[in-house]
């Protein structure tokens, strides 16, 4: 299984403060209504069929092959693939985001061992993701009846931003680059790596070399995506974490002072802090 920000086995978290905190309460009733480990299933099996049925069409001189079930073919499958999977297109050939599904798939099927992701796999799910959400959501406004075939949720529309925000552990491969979400529970890491290499660079050292000098280094995956090097297939294998049950004490075992509401288990922490996000970015 992939390790994520937080368990994406877990459905049932009862926040302590949500008794106190109406809207929290209704924040957290929502997170009950997920299914995470669907939504990251459902969106790499979207991505591996697209992805599949685009690469034999390539194989069968760009003409649909006879026993396929999709419909419409692009006519620019560079254009197609760059802006299906924007970030993951932007580090990875098609065949080298092929082989990283099939890896994550693996991953994901996999209960009995653990993996770690880095920065190239991060990239990948963020596109699976967004993807399955898209084609979600758009089934619960305009044909309910329908979404119950991939069920994300218990018939709620799922909030993406709000998805990455807590399952997400950063978005590194997002570094000096804009999302088209807010994801604010991660700007304070990614502004300030950004104010860091700037730094650095303000001593006269090349963009490419400055991200190698950073106090919170970043590791070697994640400095070879930044820099467009040539993709090694070892960096897209996951790395196997021993199983030892207790994978997510630091979030539920740690805790940490709020100012306003005092002690707090980190994940309480996390989700209060994520709510507040939500809250401020929902239009009234």
């Amino acid at each position: 299984m992939l390790i994520f920000a937080k368990d994406i086995s877990q459905r049932e978290h009862k926040h302590a403060l949500e008794d106190k905190l109406p809207e929290l309460k209704q924040y957290m009733e929502y997170q009950r209504k997920l299914f995470p480990y669907t939504v990251v299933r459902a969106g790499l099996d979207l991505a591996y069929k697209e992805l599949d049925d685009i690469m034999n069409f390539i194989d069968n001189d760009h003409r649909p092959p006879e026993d396929s079930s999709r419909r419409e073919y692009p006519a620019d499958v560079k254009q197609w693939y760059k802006s299906r999977f924007p970030w993951a297109s932007a580090f990875l050939k098609m065949e080298d985001m092929h082989f990283a599904l099939v890896v994550l798939v693996k991953a994901m099927d996999s209960f009995r061992t653990h993996e770690s992701a880095n920065a190239y796999h991060w990239a990948v799910l963020y596109d699976s993701v967004h993807n399955i959400i898209q084609v979600y959501n758009d089934l619960i406004r305009n044909d309910p009846g329908n979404s119950r075939d991939i069920h994300l949720s218990n018939a709620v529309e799922v909030n993406f931003d709000d998805f990455i925000n807590n399952y997400w552990p950063n978005l590194d491969f997002m570094i000096f680059s804009q999302a088209d979400y807010p994801h604010a529970c991660h700007q304070e890491r990614k502004g300030s790596l950004e104010e860091e290499i700037k730094d650095v660079m303000s001593e006269g050292v090349e963009p490419l070399v400055a991200l190698e000098k950073l106090d919170t280094p970043l590791d070697s995956s994640t400095l070879k995506l930044l820099r467009r090097d040539p993709v090694e297939t070892r960096f897209l294998e996951l790395k196997s974490v021993t199983d030892t049950g207790n994978e997510f004490d630091s979030i539920y075992k740690e805790f940490v002072e709020n100012s306003q509401h005092g002690r707090l288990s980190v994940i309480d922490a996390e989700y209060l802090k994520s709510s507040e996000h939500t809250k401020a970015e929902t239009p009234h």
